[in-house]
């Protein structure tokens, strides 16, 4: 089964569209969380994800906050007017949708989704090895697939030793046989240096995971955010990756 693994796409419809595009033919879905936030169209975004076909969605932490599952305090001054525009645009029905997704998902006891960490699902940044150790600690199958930091990454646990690497567009990793946590990017929003949109192509049965990226108008994106008056260091942070 061919899957794709996307996060983070934060209201951004077009990288959103470029990702979807881009992956091509796929079997299955999965989203690891953030449909909202930052971009210019975040009901659009929650009402294409919803449809698409074989879809497992996660909670991510805007999302929560949109539906009062995490208090606003925790972000800053600029996510915080990012989030309460964003939740004038939200429909009732996607509301809801969002209201009912989950914290984290296991697939055929081999693959855990979650936003965050396998530790805390909703709140803790995998940036570092040190940090990753101890999620390793709390995850109860050989593999994570995680979000929220908008960087592709592979952490690697060998006998309680996690080491960490940066991929580029088009590597690929086996991942049968290896306990990892691997981070697909972010569709929305990347923060690792490179402004295309980030996801990964999951074989399920190569056990395969491939990193990929997808181009798109970053500077329609930008014009549309400057027009809707949102936060100028979000539109600015997009054509720069970071």
């Amino acid at each position: 089964m061919r899957v794709l693994v996307f996060s983070d796409v934060h209201g951004n419809l077009m990288a959103l569209e470029a990702v979807l595009e881009a992956a091509g033919p796929v079997d299955a879905y999965w989203c690891l969380g953030d449909l909202v936030g930052y971009g210019p169209d975040p009901e659009a975004c929650v009402q294409r994800v919803r449809t698409l076909p074989n879809l497992i969605c996660l909670l991510g932490n805007h999302d929560a906050a949109e539906v009062g599952l995490l208090d606003m305090r925790f972000f800053n001054a600029e996510a915080r007017r990012s989030l309460q525009w964003t939740r004038q645009q939200l429909s009732p029905a996607s509301l809801h949708f969002l209201a009912g997704l989950p914290l984290t998902h296991t697939v055929a006891e081999r693959v855990t989704l979650v936003h965050g960490s396998p530790r805390q699902p909703l709140e803790e940044y995998l940036l570092t090895a040190h940090v990753a150790r101890a999620a390793f600690d709390r995850l109860q199958t050989p593999w994570a697939f995680v979000g929220h930091t908008h960087q592709p990454v592979a952490f690697f646990n060998r006998w309680g030793w996690v080491q960490a690497r940066v991929p580029k567009a088009g590597d690929t990793l086996t991942l049968e046989g290896r306990h990892v946590i691997v981070n697909p990017g972010s569709v929305g929003q990347p923060r690792d240096g490179d402004p295309r949109a980030a996801f990964a192509i999951w074989d399920t049965e190569a056990a395969t995971w491939t990193w990929h990226r997808a181009a798109y108008d970053v500077a329609a994106v930008q014009e549309r955010m400057a027009g809707l008056g949102l936060p100028a260091f979000h539109i600015y942070r997009l054509a720069l990756g970071r």
